[in-house]
């Protein structure tokens, strides 16, 4: 069996049908039938069986695909690596965003583009946790991401350490810290189960307080408009603090020195990572003088 036939097994497998995955890979359906007949006879057990139009995956057929895709996923990327050494840098930049994104991130993309006019983008902005989980899949190359996340699976560059800050519609008179604060109704711009939410609720456990959490809310522009209507007060890093530039409220720093949100740049260890993201990678560490690669 060769990468070939690997290849239209993995197109039958996902068309569910003779016909129309001759159609997609540009071929007759008889010559595409012989090689799946043929796949059969050479490991000795079906691979697939029919429901009246539709074809179906034996046990045997879901483990070959299984692995098939990945055999053929690893020979477009050694394929992709060989035309990026010869013929200079090109090809798709795929990477992912936290909600909070960086606000440096679009004048970087376009330097970026002004150096490698040939590179085209797949941006995907998502919570750091879909994020890792998109990287795992190779729907993407690389990801900024808040930390912490811990997995020994991932690679990454530690990039800034951002304080927090109170924003509420009232003026606020008191200290601003968080035993101050939890009391007051908090809309945490992330849902529980992610890591910034999760972040804040163990930041306020260390001093043995429980925030008052009302709502917690991803969508940056309703959180915002939220707190103007006074729904309630929210905490973020000073990354998010653009979202209430034209907002009526009032914003305060933390006092809590070790109140610090961390955000990076995060890979896969075990995938191979082509130029275009390498080099992207350096341009970021270099515009924001990153420290040395970390792994999570």
């Amino acid at each position: 069996m060769d990468i070939r036939q690997l290849r239209y097994f993995t197109i039958i497998a996902e068309e569910k049908n003779i016909s129309q995955a001759a159609r997609k890979l540009h071929m007759s359906q008889p010559p595409l039938s012989q090689q799946l007949k043929q796949m059969e006879e050479n490991l000795g057990v079906a691979l697939v069986y029919r429901e009246g139009k539709k074809l179906h995956l034996t046990e045997a057929g879901e483990r070959l695909y299984h692995h098939a895709v990945q055999i053929t996923k690893l020979m477009e990327e050694g394929m992709e690596e060989v035309k990026e050494v010869g013929q200079g840098l090109k090809g798709a930049l795929k990477f992912g965003v936290n909600t909070l994104s960086e606000t440096s991130l679009p004048q970087l993309l376009f330097e970026f583009r002004e150096q490698y006019p040939a590179v085209t983008y797949e941006i995907h902005q998502n919570e750091s946790v879909q994020l890792f989980q998109l990287l795992r899949e190779r729907v993407i190359d690389i990801a900024i991401i808040r930390f912490p996340v811990d997995s020994e699976e991932f690679s990454s560059i530690m990039l800034k350490n951002e304080p927090f800050y109170f924003v509420n519609r009232e003026p606020w008179t008191a200290e601003v810290t968080l035993s101050t604060i939890s009391q007051v109704p908090l809309i945490l711009p992330s849902t529980k189960g992610q890591g910034l939410h999760d972040f804040t609720v163990q930041a306020f456990a260390k001093q043995g307080l429980t925030p008052n959490i009302v709502c917690g809310c991803s969508d940056l522009s309703l959180l915002s408009r939220l707190v103007q209507q006074g729904f309630g007060a929210t905490m973020v890093p000073e990354n998010a603090m653009h979202i209430f530039e034209k907002a009526d409220v009032h914003s305060y720093s933390l006092e809590d020195a070790d109140l610090v949100s961390q955000y990076g740049i995060a890979w896969m260890k075990k995938y191979y990572l082509s130029n275009v993201a390498e080099r992207f990678l350096d341009m970021y560490r270099g515009s924001v003088g990153a420290g040395e690669f970390n792994s999570l």
